[in-house]
């Protein structure tokens, strides 16, 4: 059951005396009129000649409920790194400077197996399957002063 539009009227005229509105549901209790509803549209009982409620209409629906306020913008995701060959070779490179230094002790093999890890890494733009290659030389076993 939809909810009515009220408005006080002339009964003679049918003149309005107010906008349409919603009774209160609690509305007998609070003027003293509890179980009186069908007597709305005269209220000469009440000492009020020549006047009455009628129901003009159903009530709008009730608006919807607001929309909540945006919060601060989500950050943007972040891009996908793209595996860049050249700079990986070059870090690996980079990495590995310390492995060439005349004062780093190491025996001749491990200064050996360093330059030769680094010069895999240097020649790897002459394999046909570069940038795209799969098969990056590891670094010697023994890691010294890293």
């Amino acid at each position: 059951m939809s909810a009515k539009l009220w408005q006080l009227k002339q009964i003679s005229t049918g003149e309005p005396l107010n906008e349409p509105q919603l009774l209160p549901n609690n509305w007998g209790p609070i003027f003293g009129m509890e179980g009186f509803k069908d007597q709305l549209g005269d209220l000469s009982w009440l000492g009020m000649d020549d006047k009455g409620w009628f129901i003009v209409g159903d009530a709008p629906p009730p608006p919807p409920p607001p929309e909540p306020e945006p919060g601060p913008p989500a950050p943007p995701a972040p891009e996908a790194e793209v595996f860049d060959p050249v700079a990986h070779r070059l870090k690996l490179l980079n990495d590995s400077d310390w492995a060439v230094l005349p004062d780093v002790p190491m025996t001749s093999t491990e200064r050996r197996a360093w330059e030769e890890y680094r010069k895999n890494l240097r020649d790897l733009s002459l394999d046909v399957e570069w940038p795209n290659v799969t098969n990056w030389p590891s670094p010697p076993d023994r890691l010294l002063y890293k």
